[in-house]
């Protein structure tokens, strides 16, 4: 049995949560010495560290000797699925989207190390075969909602991306050489969108505009996905608009979001206020503090810092470098 996940140096907690990175479609269920022997542990630290996952719920025995991903992963699905700022605030902007109908397909995407993740799909054309499904890896240098992200990275990042995947960058018609390659993105970035054609699935054109959050770094994207023939290249500048006013809204609502809860954990931290201190739903909290992100907040501002509020971006939707 072989696995993707490369060798991994650093603490014990990084190289023992780097096991659930041997686990994927092809290889779902592995046994300790197939860890070992993947990962190049011994047997002892394998056997500790697929224990130790066992009993955070991360991964469960399926047979003697045998292991699969665990249960606790679809309680935090769930909760990600019910809670996520990200999600809670997107999700009536793509609803919005899907008017006029065209037949249209609304993605919310998200940078996950070298690839992008499906996060959120509206729309119910079932004509539209989309590889996007949520959670599953998608390549970072073709179709529109991978290349918008592309294009906002640092280019310290690009240039590292592009010596280690030269042959996957020329595959996309992103450039034959690190200039021809950062001058694509450039172009990309000075437009504000892509547009791509049949490059992820044949027959589907999708337009695609970069998500920020905080500090400005690139989180994601959002995309618009026809069948080709459905969207006249005419309309293109009125679908690239309506979806950069959406990534606009989006990054507003995460903002008033993230600031208001640095306003609360500074008030909890200072003066021990039970922010918690309710009967409702965990979710249902979560929607009515989204909800009332956009009302003015009632809290003395000498009660909190310059820095507390700065330490708003950072900390709730850090770097991407």
């Amino acid at each position: 049995m072989e696995s993707t996940a490369a060798p991994t140096a650093g603490t014990s907690l990084a190289r023992m949560l780097s096991v659930l990175d041997a686990f994927s479609e092809d290889a779902p269920i592995w046994t300790v010495d197939g860890i070992a022997a993947a990962l190049r542990y011994t047997r002892a630290t394998a056997y500790r560290y697929v224990g130790g996952l066992c009993d955070a719920g991360l991964l469960t025995r399926v047979a003697q000797g045998a292991y699969a991903l665990g249960p606790r992963i679809i309680e935090l699905d769930r909760q990600i699925q019910r809670c996520d700022p990200l999600l809670t605030v997107a999700q009536p902007v793509m609803e919005n989207l899907l008017h006029p109908n065209r037949g249209q397909v609304v993605l919310l995407c998200s940078l996950f190390r070298e690839t992008v993740l499906c996060v959120h799909q509206a729309g119910h054309d079932k004509a539209l075969a989309l590889s996007y499904a949520r959670g599953r890896p998608m390549p970072l240098f073709r179709g529109a909602t991978s290349k918008v992200i592309l294009a906002w990275l640092p280019e310290r990042r690009l240039t590292r991306l592009y010596a280690e995947n030269q042959d996957e960058v020329r595959k996309a018609g992103l450039g034959s050489t690190r200039e021809e390659f950062l001058a694509s993105l450039k172009t990309i970035r000075r437009q504000g969108y892509s547009v791509t054609r049949a490059e992820v699935d044949p027959g589907v054109v999708g337009v695609a505009v970069p998500v920020f959050g905080g500090e400005r770094t690139v989180i994601g994207s959002l995309s618009i996905v026809y069948s080709e023939g459905r969207l006249p290249k005419h309309h293109v500048d009125q679908v690239s608009s309506a979806l950069l006013r959406a990534a606009d809204a989006i990054r507003e609502d995460l903002a008033r979001y993230a600031e208001r809860q640095v306003r609360n954990d500074v008030l909890y931290a200072r003066h021990g206020s039970a922010r918690l201190r309710t009967n409702d739903p965990p979710c249902s909290r979560q929607q009515a503090f989204m909800m009332s992100a956009m009302k003015p907040i009632p809290i003395p501002s000498m009660l909190l810092s310059r820095r507390d509020l700065d330490s708003c971006s950072t900390s709730c939707f850090g770097s991407t470098r």
